[in-house]
């Protein structure tokens, strides 16, 4: 049974969310607390899977009350109910919340929340079995930047050009998103140094996933990025998001399957960032591993750590409420088969057969730094999809934009 804890100095809030959840006491464990320090109390007493507190408190305010929460036990998933999404709170929030939810909220999205924190929980779990999760401790909570993008979209008044402005505000970001949207893989090279204009080009999900991934690449400290070869390992991240969006375009896909197709590529080893942050010696080992017997990364992964590259970012996606394609094609990219499986698309592509392919091209033409042996097309699967007699003229196109493009490797201050 789900365990859950709601924090409010409002008891009349507190009420209200008791009556909206009142059927549901059969399946979840709830527990109501106006005074965040009597949470905490009876936290000590029973632990809880999923905890949601109010930002505004006297006395300890929700910043503070999570914090605590995260420090005594780091498996919690911890979200903000909030009215307010521009107090100054909510800034510092962002970094022990793993999601801020807008009150007043209604009764199907709330339990759609919950449901879906019940998802997470069972998929930690299984990570929680694993050698790696002594180390890894918790999953990392949504990059602040990336929250901030989010604001902006969620507005109103939101726009691309709002976005764009955003963006500009932060000169690392800002200076990657005008390279980007120079790059041959969109059309058009050197037309770009505004980034607001640059956002306006390249779309919102692009610049979304860009923005995210940057914010996940800016914990490594520089000895790691050196170590590692982060640059690299950024940069095919980068050119798996072009050349799926290429590959999709090719296809006929969705505009909205084309956009989040090149959001999985640029997020699909995200998974490793967290391995080389919560088990750098363990995943050196694996990636040697593979170079020495041969066997794919996420394989050997999966034999020393319990959980692969793969799996892990679609864990962390799930945490952050990112779209369920999305987690689906980074969580399988190495194993489509499975997604296809699950979606009944045996016969048809899914995004996790693009981001699969869009890396073993990449992947066979350059190393990312971050590598163990290069992995192999699965002919079968590319068979099976009709995709077998195409593949060469994908990989040609990638050399030609490979050898003229500005993305060999990212650049660390």
């Amino acid at each position: 049974m789900m365990r859950i804890v709601f924090v409010d100095d409002d008891p009349q809030v507190l009420e209200g969310l008791r009556r909206m959840l009142f059927g549901r006491r059969d399946v979840w464990q709830m527990r109501f607390f106006t005074d965040p320090q009597a949470a905490l109390a009876g936290l000590e007493q029973e632990a809880a899977e999923l905890v949601i507190s109010d930002l505004q408190m006297p006395g300890m305010d929700g910043v503070a009350f999570l914090e605590q929460v995260r420090q005594r036990s780091c498996e919690t998933i911890r979200y903000v109910l909030t009215g307010v999404l521009d107090h100054p709170l909510l800034g510092h929030a962002m970094r022990c919340a793993h999601q801020v939810i807008a009150k007043p909220c209604r009764p199907n999205i709330l339990c759609e929340v919950i449901e879906r924190a019940a998802a997470i929980k069972a998929r930690l779990s299984e990570i929680k079995k694993t050698t790696l999760f002594s180390d890894l401790n918790d999953l990392p909570v949504m990059p602040d930047t990336h929250r901030k993008v989010l604001d902006v979209l969620a507005s109103p008044n939101a726009s691309p050009r709002r976005l764009g402005q955003l963006v500009a505000e932060d000169m690392g970001m800002s200076a990657r998103i005008v390279r980007l949207a120079n790059t041959p893989w969109f059309g058009r090279s050197g037309h770009f140094h505004d980034p607001v204009q640059a956002v306006l080009f390249l779309g919102v999900k692009t610049v979304e996933a860009v923005v995210l991934t940057e914010g996940i690449f800016s914990h490594l400290s520089p000895e790691l990025v050196q170590t590692f070869g982060i640059g690299g390992l950024q940069a095919h991240c980068l050119r798996v998001g072009l050349l799926a969006r290429t590959i999709c375009l090719d296809l006929e896909f969705s505009a909205e399957q084309t956009e989040a197709s090149s959001t999985a590529g640029i997020l699909h080893d995200a998974g490793k960032i967290v391995l080389l942050l919560k088990a750098q010696e363990m995943f050196g080992q694996a990636i040697q591993q593979s170079r020495i017997e041969g066997l794919p990364l996420y394989e050997v992964e999966r034999q020393l750590l319990g959980i692969s590259h793969a799996e892990l970012v679609g864990a962390m996606l799930q945490l952050w409420a990112m779209p369920a394609e999305i987690i689906e094609a980074t969580a399988c990219h190495h194993r489509p088969s499975e997604a296809a499986s699950r979606l009944g698309s045996s016969s048809s592509a899914t995004l996790a057969d693009i981001i699969c392919l869009a890396d073993v091209i990449d992947h066979c033409l350059c190393s990312s730094g971050v590598d163990g042996v290069t992995p192999a097309f699965d002919y079968q699967r590319l068979g099976q999809l009709g995709l077998d007699e195409v593949v060469a003229e994908w990989t040609r196109r990638h050399i030609d934009i490979y050898n003229k493009d500005i993305f060999h490797e990212c650049q660390y201050a």
